[in-house]
Protein backbone atom coordinates (compact mmCIF):
# COMPACT_ATOMS: atom_id res chain seq x y z
CA UNK A 1 0.00 0.00 0.00
CA UNK A 2 1.17 3.52 -0.86
CA UNK A 3 0.41 6.72 1.07
CA UNK A 4 1.34 10.17 0.73
CA UNK A 5 1.63 12.50 -1.81
CA UNK A 6 -0.32 11.38 -5.25
CA UNK A 7 1.94 9.87 -8.05
CA UNK A 8 0.06 12.19 -10.79
CA UNK A 9 -0.81 11.28 -13.93
CA UNK A 10 2.69 12.00 -15.37
CA UNK A 11 4.64 8.78 -13.56
CA UNK A 12 1.87 6.40 -13.07
CA UNK A 13 3.17 4.13 -15.29
CA UNK A 14 6.84 4.10 -14.41
CA UNK A 15 7.59 0.78 -13.91
CA UNK A 16 11.82 -0.85 -14.25
CA UNK A 17 10.73 -2.34 -17.45
CA UNK A 18 9.29 1.04 -19.43
CA UNK A 19 12.76 2.30 -18.05
CA UNK A 20 15.80 3.23 -20.27
CA UNK A 21 18.80 1.69 -18.95
CA UNK A 22 22.04 3.60 -20.28
CA UNK A 23 25.75 3.40 -18.78
CA UNK A 24 24.99 6.62 -17.08
CA UNK A 25 21.93 5.30 -15.11
CA UNK A 26 22.88 1.49 -14.62
CA UNK A 27 24.22 1.80 -11.13
CA UNK A 28 21.35 3.38 -9.81
CA UNK A 29 18.78 1.57 -11.85
CA UNK A 30 20.32 -2.09 -10.23
CA UNK A 31 20.62 -0.49 -6.67
CA UNK A 32 16.90 0.46 -6.85
CA UNK A 33 16.13 -3.08 -7.93
CA UNK A 34 18.23 -4.86 -5.44
CA UNK A 35 16.29 -2.69 -2.85
CA UNK A 36 12.69 -3.83 -4.71
CA UNK A 37 13.35 -7.40 -4.62
CA UNK A 38 15.69 -8.20 -1.86
CA UNK A 39 15.21 -5.58 0.79
CA UNK A 40 18.09 -4.48 3.03
CA UNK A 41 19.94 -1.40 2.02
CA UNK A 42 17.84 1.61 1.13
CA UNK A 43 19.30 3.96 -1.75
CA UNK A 44 20.23 7.70 -2.47
CA UNK A 45 20.20 8.75 -6.07
CA UNK A 46 22.29 11.73 -6.81
CA UNK A 47 21.84 13.45 -9.75
CA UNK A 48 20.63 16.68 -12.20
CA UNK A 49 17.32 17.29 -13.23
CA UNK A 50 15.13 15.44 -16.02
CA UNK A 51 17.93 11.87 -15.78
CA UNK A 52 15.05 9.52 -14.51
CA UNK A 53 15.41 9.69 -11.06
CA UNK A 54 11.91 9.75 -9.77
CA UNK A 55 10.97 7.24 -12.39
CA UNK A 56 13.24 4.86 -10.46
CA UNK A 57 11.69 5.76 -7.00
CA UNK A 58 7.89 4.92 -9.05
CA UNK A 59 9.27 1.67 -10.18
CA UNK A 60 11.37 0.99 -6.85
CA UNK A 61 7.87 1.59 -5.26
CA UNK A 62 5.83 -0.69 -6.95
CA UNK A 63 7.54 -3.54 -7.42
CA UNK A 64 8.40 -3.61 -3.69
CA UNK A 65 4.77 -3.26 -2.92
CA UNK A 66 4.15 -6.29 -5.59
CA UNK A 67 6.86 -8.95 -3.68
CA UNK A 68 6.08 -7.93 -0.23
CA UNK A 69 2.70 -7.62 0.02
CA UNK A 70 1.84 -10.39 -1.20
CA UNK A 71 1.23 -13.44 1.24
CA UNK A 72 2.56 -16.70 1.01
CA UNK A 73 -0.76 -18.37 0.93
CA UNK A 74 -1.43 -16.97 -2.04
CA UNK A 75 0.80 -18.30 -4.32
CA UNK A 76 0.25 -21.80 -5.72
CA UNK A 77 2.78 -23.35 -7.60
CA UNK A 78 0.53 -23.82 -10.04
CA UNK A 79 -0.06 -20.30 -10.81
CA UNK A 80 -3.97 -21.18 -10.64
CA UNK A 81 -4.92 -18.35 -8.07
CA UNK A 82 -5.71 -17.27 -4.78
CA UNK A 83 -6.59 -19.43 -1.99
CA UNK A 84 -10.29 -17.88 -0.71
CA UNK A 85 -9.69 -16.22 2.65
CA UNK A 86 -13.28 -16.13 4.61
CA UNK A 87 -14.65 -12.56 5.51
CA UNK A 88 -13.55 -11.13 8.46
CA UNK A 89 -16.81 -11.14 10.32
CA UNK A 90 -16.57 -15.15 9.67
CA UNK A 91 -13.64 -15.29 11.23
CA UNK A 92 -14.67 -13.09 14.02
CA UNK A 93 -18.18 -15.52 14.24
CA UNK A 94 -16.13 -18.52 14.27
CA UNK A 95 -13.31 -17.60 16.94
CA UNK A 96 -15.81 -16.41 18.99
CA UNK A 97 -17.89 -19.59 19.44
CA UNK A 98 -14.56 -21.80 19.00
CA UNK A 99 -13.11 -23.48 22.49
CA UNK A 100 -9.05 -24.58 22.74
CA UNK A 101 -10.86 -28.28 21.87
CA UNK A 102 -12.28 -26.97 18.78
CA UNK A 103 -8.92 -25.68 17.25
CA UNK A 104 -8.19 -28.31 14.39
CA UNK A 105 -11.90 -29.65 14.14
CA UNK A 106 -14.57 -28.25 12.15
CA UNK A 107 -13.95 -24.72 10.59
CA UNK A 108 -10.57 -23.49 9.71
CA UNK A 109 -7.95 -20.90 11.92
CA UNK A 110 -5.82 -19.16 9.81
CA UNK A 111 -2.02 -18.89 11.30
CA UNK A 112 -0.08 -15.77 11.47
CA UNK A 113 1.62 -16.55 8.25
CA UNK A 114 -1.48 -17.22 6.54
CA UNK A 115 -3.32 -13.41 7.33
CA UNK A 116 -2.22 -10.94 4.13
CA UNK A 117 0.59 -8.08 5.22
CA UNK A 118 -0.34 -5.48 3.44
CA UNK A 119 3.20 -3.40 3.66
CA UNK A 120 3.00 0.34 4.32
CA UNK A 121 5.15 2.17 1.87
CA UNK A 122 4.92 6.70 2.10
CA UNK A 123 6.28 8.54 -0.61
CA UNK A 124 6.86 12.19 -0.15
CA UNK A 125 8.27 14.84 -2.63
CA UNK A 126 9.85 16.96 -0.36
CA UNK A 127 7.86 20.70 -1.07
CA UNK A 128 5.05 18.21 -0.43
CA UNK A 129 6.40 16.74 2.81
CA UNK A 130 7.91 20.32 4.42
CA UNK A 131 4.21 21.40 3.91
CA UNK A 132 2.30 18.91 5.22
CA UNK A 133 4.47 18.52 8.29
CA UNK A 134 4.04 22.14 8.74
CA UNK A 135 0.24 22.04 8.29
CA UNK A 136 -0.12 19.43 10.94
CA UNK A 137 2.02 20.51 13.63
CA UNK A 138 -0.43 24.21 13.59
CA UNK A 139 -3.12 21.96 14.44
CA UNK A 140 -1.51 19.96 17.39
CA UNK A 141 -0.71 16.32 15.13
CA UNK A 142 2.55 14.31 13.83
CA UNK A 143 0.70 11.65 11.96
CA UNK A 144 2.76 12.24 8.60
CA UNK A 145 5.65 12.29 10.80
CA UNK A 146 4.73 9.19 12.57
CA UNK A 147 4.31 6.95 9.64
CA UNK A 148 7.38 8.38 7.52
CA UNK A 149 9.39 6.95 10.97
CA UNK A 150 7.34 3.75 11.40
CA UNK A 151 6.73 3.16 7.28
CA UNK A 152 8.32 0.02 5.47
CA UNK A 153 9.66 2.04 2.83
CA UNK A 154 10.20 5.96 2.74
CA UNK A 155 10.49 7.18 -0.79
CA UNK A 156 11.77 10.95 -0.62
CA UNK A 157 11.87 12.54 -3.84
CA UNK A 158 13.39 15.92 -4.61
CA UNK A 159 15.24 16.23 -1.39
CA UNK A 160 16.92 19.60 -1.26
CA UNK A 161 14.21 21.53 -2.50
CA UNK A 162 12.01 22.29 -0.02
CA UNK A 163 12.77 25.82 1.86
CA UNK A 164 14.90 24.99 5.36
CA UNK A 165 13.52 26.24 7.88
CA UNK A 166 14.44 25.04 12.07
CA UNK A 167 11.92 22.62 12.20
CA UNK A 168 11.62 21.31 9.09
CA UNK A 169 15.40 20.03 9.47
CA UNK A 170 14.51 19.02 13.18
CA UNK A 171 11.53 16.80 11.59
CA UNK A 172 13.48 15.49 8.90
CA UNK A 173 16.53 14.62 11.44
CA UNK A 174 13.81 12.92 13.37
CA UNK A 175 12.83 10.99 10.65
CA UNK A 176 16.33 9.86 9.68
CA UNK A 177 17.55 8.98 13.04
CA UNK A 178 14.64 6.73 13.94
CA UNK A 179 14.63 4.60 10.42
CA UNK A 180 18.95 4.85 10.63
CA UNK A 181 18.26 2.63 14.30
CA UNK A 182 15.46 0.78 13.52
CA UNK A 183 17.21 -0.93 10.41
CA UNK A 184 13.90 0.48 8.05
CA UNK A 185 15.25 1.35 4.69
CA UNK A 186 14.47 4.86 2.68
CA UNK A 187 15.17 5.70 -0.99
CA UNK A 188 16.19 9.73 -1.73
CA UNK A 189 16.62 11.22 -4.73
CA UNK A 190 18.17 15.08 -4.76
CA UNK A 191 19.90 17.04 -6.96
CA UNK A 192 22.43 17.76 -4.53
CA UNK A 193 25.76 16.67 -4.62
CA UNK A 194 27.56 15.05 -1.08
CA UNK A 195 29.09 18.21 -0.64
CA UNK A 196 25.80 20.51 -0.90
CA UNK A 197 23.63 18.02 1.37
CA UNK A 198 26.45 17.85 4.01
CA UNK A 199 26.11 22.16 3.96
CA UNK A 200 22.30 21.79 3.93
CA UNK A 201 21.50 18.92 6.43
CA UNK A 202 25.27 18.71 8.46
CA UNK A 203 27.49 15.74 8.24
CA UNK A 204 25.43 13.56 10.89
CA UNK A 205 22.79 13.19 8.44
CA UNK A 206 25.18 12.10 5.76
CA UNK A 207 26.86 9.71 7.72
CA UNK A 208 23.68 8.00 8.33
CA UNK A 209 22.15 7.92 4.80
CA UNK A 210 25.72 6.46 3.72
CA UNK A 211 25.67 3.81 6.71
CA UNK A 212 22.29 2.81 5.74
CA UNK A 213 22.00 3.66 1.79
CA UNK A 214 23.99 2.79 -1.13
CA UNK A 215 24.88 6.25 -2.30
CA UNK A 216 24.54 6.20 -6.29
CA UNK A 217 25.04 8.88 -9.38
CA UNK A 218 22.94 9.25 -12.22
CA UNK A 219 24.90 11.59 -15.32
CA UNK A 220 23.60 12.99 -18.26
CA UNK A 221 22.07 15.47 -19.96
CA UNK A 222 18.51 16.57 -18.90
CA UNK A 223 16.24 14.64 -21.03
CA UNK A 224 12.99 16.79 -20.60
CA UNK A 225 14.92 20.23 -21.70
CA UNK A 226 15.31 18.33 -25.26
CA UNK A 227 11.94 16.92 -25.87
CA UNK A 228 10.24 18.78 -27.89
CA UNK A 229 6.31 19.87 -27.28
CA UNK A 230 3.97 17.45 -28.22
Amino acid sequence: MIQGAPLGARFERCTFDNFEVSNENREAYEACRRLAEKGGAGVLIMGKNGLGKTHLLVALMKEYDRRTSLPSMNRREDGSGSVRVPPVTELLRVAATETDEDVGVGEPTLSPDEIERSTHIEYWPLLDLASELRSEITRGYQEVSRRCRECDLLVLDDFGAERVTDFVLAELERIVDWRYRTMRPSAIATNLDIARITMKYGQRALSRWAASCELVTVLGEDRRASMEPS
